[in-house]
């Protein structure tokens, strides 16, 4: 696979993870209004999600892995931007697995835990926003200076199973979704580092 073939993958993982969280986001917000959300439907979005987000996080603590060596001791800034994507990452590491508990409680508790299911999905939101969002180009410029073209082929790590869990839950997110919460009728965004 060449550079510019991994880039599209994680583009296009990235847009469709953007997508299912709208999605999960509408189905969420019509279960506070009081509609009825398939359970599988919001199952199968923080599957979606975390098999998604740890991914990301996974192709986030590579750049930082390649990037580090490449700082000089005494680069305050380049060391101030790495360890503001350690952060990051370990913030949202924390709020992936606060959601997928509060989702498997939710899953067994559908009726007394839903306040709780909501609260952690817009905390999880919360910093997927103003966390993860904010410092996606943080690196972009050290990354132009010391990735080559079979870098990002390293970043990426595409493999023919990665493609096939992310094509499957992506179809299952489809299959449950509610009318108003169908991903491919959202526009994607591109979270990163």
């Amino acid at each position: 696979m060449t550079d510019n073939e991994s880039k599209a993958v994680m583009q296009r993982e990235r847009m469709r993870l953007g997508q299912v969280r709208k999605a999960f986001a509408a189905g969420v917000e019509q279960l506070s209004a009081g509609r009825a959300v398939p359970l599988e439907f919001l199952a199968i979005c923080v599957d979606y999600i975390k098999a998604s987000m740890d991914r990301l996080h996974a192709q986030d603590q590579r750049i930082h892995d390649i990037l580090h060596p490449h700082i000089k001791v005494d680069d305050a800034q380049g060391h101030a931007i790495l360890e503001n994507l350690n952060m990051r990452l370990a913030s949202s590491r924390e709020a992936l697995a606060k959601l997928v508990n509060a989702r498997d409680s939710y899953r067994t508790k559908p009726t007394t835990d839903a306040p709780h299911f909501k609260t952690t999905v817009d905390a999880f939101m919360d910093v997927y926003f103003n966390i993860l969002l904010k410092g996606q180009h943080s690196t972009l410029e050290m990354q132009d200076k010391v990735f080559d073209h079979m870098t990002w082929n390293t970043v990426a790590g595409v493999t023919q199973d990665s493609r096939i869990i992310e094509t499957s839950l992506f179809a299952a997110v489809k299959k449950y979704a509610p009318l108003g919460a169908d991903p491919e009728s959202f526009k994607g965004t591109r979270p990163g580092a």
